[in-house]
C-alpha cells in the first residue's frame, strides 16, 4: 500500500519520465550513431587517466596524432567522469557514452519538472515544461547531430541551479555552480547573465558567496585555465570557420525553420542543421501573453508574482534570442571573451530553457485537466510531425569499441581538433601519426628533450606544476570543508 501511495503521489513525475523515453530510445540498439564531435575518443583518453591514477586528469596521451595534448587541463571533465563511472562497472565505452547522452535527456526533464512545480505550483505545468524542455529541436541537434556531450549535460544543471536560488540553498547552489563549471565552462558563461539577473530579481544576495565557494571547489580546473592557457594556441578556435561572425542566424531560422539536416553551420542562412526554437516553444508563450494581457485589461487582474515571473522569463528569452542575430554583433565585438563561444546560435539553448519554463504559467491561469490533455496532444502531434525526424541518428554503425580504437578510425580521431590544445612551445603541427618515440612538451613533463617542444617518450614523467598543485589543494580542502558542513547540517 505504501508503494502504491508513493506511485500515486509521484504519478505526474512518472508520466514526464515515460514521455521522455522516445527522445533516446533508439540508443538502445547495438552500436553507435554518427556525431560531429569526438567525445568517445576523449572518454577513452579520460579512462587512461583514471587507470594511471592521474586525478584530476590533465593529459590526453593519444591526442594530437599521438604526440599528446593537455586536453583535460582546459576542457571540462565532469561529463567524462560521469560516463567513466558506467565504464568502470563493466559497460563498453560506446554504451557508457550512450547512457550518458540518454541521461542528459532524462535528468534534465526531471530537473525541469521540479523547478516548474516550485515556480508555478502546478503538476500539470511541471509535466508540460519538462516535455518542452526535452523535445526542442536544439536538444536533438546537441545530441543526435553534433554529439555535444558536455553541452547536453549542462541542461541538467540550469533548472537545478535556479531551483537552488528559489529555495535559497547556498550549499546546493555552490555545488551545482561548481559542477556546471567543470562540466562545460562555456555553458556557465552563457548561463551567467540569467543567473545574476535572477538572483537580483529574487534579492538573494547571499548567493554571491556561492560563487566564491564554487570557485574554490573548482580551483583545480579554473586556475590552470587562467594561468596556463598561454602555453597553447587558442587562435584556431576563434578564427576561420570558428569566427562567430559566420554563425549568426536569421529570425526565420529561429521561429519558422522546419527542415532537418546533419550538415554544419555555414555563413548565411544556408546551414545544413536546424537551430530553431521549436514551434510550440514560442507559440504557447505568445498565446499566454495574449491571454494575460486580455485578463489584465478586461478583468482588471492585478499584476501578481506569477505574472512578473512569466514576464521575467519572456524578457530574458528575448535577450538571449537577440544574441543569436547579427544585430547583436556590436555586443560580441565589445565583449571580446564572447568570441570563444564561437556559435551565436548556442544561445538558443538558453531561450529553450526559459520559454519551456514559462509555459508552465498557463496552468496557473487555468488549472484544468482538459487543458492539460489538449496541450499534451499538441506536443504529441508536434513531435510526431517534426520530432520523429529530429530525435534519430543520421548514420548508425553496428560496431563495438574496437572499431573506434584501431585502424583508420583511430587515426581520424587522434587527428581531430588537432590545433585546439596544441602546445605552442616549439613543435610544429605534425603531418603524420607519431611513431611512439616522442611526445609534446608541456609544463609538468620531465625527461629528455629532443628539440624545442619535443621530448623522448621513454622515461618521461608527467607531474603537476605549482599552479596545478595549488588548485588541487584548494579544491581538496574546499570539498572536505563542504562535506563537514553538509554533515553538520544533516545531523541538525
Amino acid at each position: 500500500m505504501n508503494i502504491l501511495s508513493k506511485l500515486k503521489q509521484n504519478i505526474f513525475l512518472i508520466i514526464s519520465i515515460l514521455l521522455v523515453i522516445p527522445s533516446f530510445f533508439k540508443m538502445s540498439d547495438y552500436g553507435m550513431f554518427s556525431t560531429q564531435d569526438f567525445h568517445l575518443f576523449r572518454l577513452q583518453q579520460f579512462d587512461k587517466c583514471i587507470q594511471r591514477l592521474e586525478i584530476p586528469c590533465r593529459w590526453a596521451d593519444d591526442a594530437g596524432l599521438g604526440y599528446g595534448e593537455p586536453v583535460f587541463n582546459f576542457y571540462g571533465q565532469l561529463s567524462y567522469a560521469f560516463a567513466e563511472a558506467f565504464h568502470l562497472v563493466g559497460f563498453s565505452f560506446v554504451d557508457s557514452l550512450k547512457i550518458t547522452f540518454a541521461l542528459s535527456f532524462l535528468l534534465s526533464a526531471v530537473a525541469m519538472y521540479f523547478l516548474a512545480y516550485k515556480l508555478w505550483q502546478s503538476k500539470y505545468g511541471a509535466v508540460v515544461a519538462s516535455l518542452l524542455y526535452v523535445y526542442a529541436p536544439y536538444r536533438a541537434l546537441d545530441v543526435w547531430v553534433r554529439g555535444a556531450l558536455p553541452e547536453s549535460m549542462s541542461f541538467i544543471f540550469y533548472p537545478l541551479i535556479i531551483l537552488a536560488v528559489e529555495k535559497k540553498s547556498l550549499l546546493s547552489f555552490s555545488v551545482l555552480i561548481f559542477l556546471l563549471i567543470i562540466n562545460h565552462n562555456l555553458s556557465f558563461v552563457m548561463f551567467l547573465p540569467l543567473l545574476l539577473v535572477w538572483m537580483i530579481y529574487r534579492k538573494w544576495w547571499k548567493g554571491l558567496v556561492g560563487f566564491v565557494i564554487s570557485f574554490l571547489l573548482s580551483a583545480f580546473y579554473v586556475l590552470p585555465v587562467l594561468f596556463e592557457t598561454k602555453y597553447i594556441d587558442l587562435g584556431s578556435t576563434i578564427s576561420g570557420y570558428y569566427d562567430f561572425r559566420a554563425h549568426f542566424i536569421t529570425f526565420k531560422q529561429i521561429f519558422l525553420d522546419f527542415s532537418w539536416g546533419y550538415g554544419g553551420s555555414t555563413w548565411g542562412d544556408g546551414d545544413g542543421i536546424n537551430m530553431s526554437l521549436g514551434l510550440l516553444h514560442w507559440l504557447l508563450p505568445l498565446i499566454i501573453s495574449a491571454v494575460v494581457a486580455l485578463f489584465c485589461f478586461f478583468k482588471k487582474k492585478k499584476i501578481d508574482k506569477y505574472i512578473l515571473d512569466f514576464g521575467f522569463l519572456l524578457v530574458m528569452s528575448v535577450f538571449y534570442l537577440l544574441l543569436t542575430h547579427n544585430k547583436s554583433a556590436f555586443v560580441w565585438e565589445l565583449l571580446n571573451f564572447m568570441e570563444y563561444i564561437q556559435f551565436p546560435w548556442r544561445f538558443i539553448g538558453m531561450a529553450v530553457f526559459l520559454l519551456s519554463l514559462s509555459v508552465g504559467y498557463l496552468f496557473k491561469l487555468f488549472d484544468k485537466k482538459w487543458l492539460f490533455a489538449l496541450i499534451l496532444i499538441a506536443i504529441s502531434v508536434n513531435h510526431f510531425i517534426y520530432g520523429v525526424s529530429y530525435f534519430k541518428p543520421d548514420l548508425w554503425f553496428e560496431v563495438s569499441d574496437n572499431y573506434y580504437f584501431e585502424g583508420p578510425e583511430w587515426d581520424r580521431q587522434r587527428e581531430a581538433s588537432l590545433r585546439d590544445y596544441w602546445p605552442n612551445l616549439g613543435h610544429d603541427l605534425p603531418s603524420a601519426p607519431n611513431d611512439g618515440k616522442y611526445l609534446n612538451y608541456f609544463p609538468g613533463w620531465e625527461g629528455q628533450f629532443v628539440s624545442d617542444g619535443l621530448m623522448m617518450k621513454e622515461g618521461a614523467v608527467f607531474s603537476d606544476t605549482p599552479i596545478r598543485r595549488l588548485g588541487n589543494v584548494i579544491s581538496l580542502l574546499s570539498i572536505i570543508g563542504l562535506v563537514i558542513l553538509a554533515y553538520k547540517r544533516y545531523i541538525k
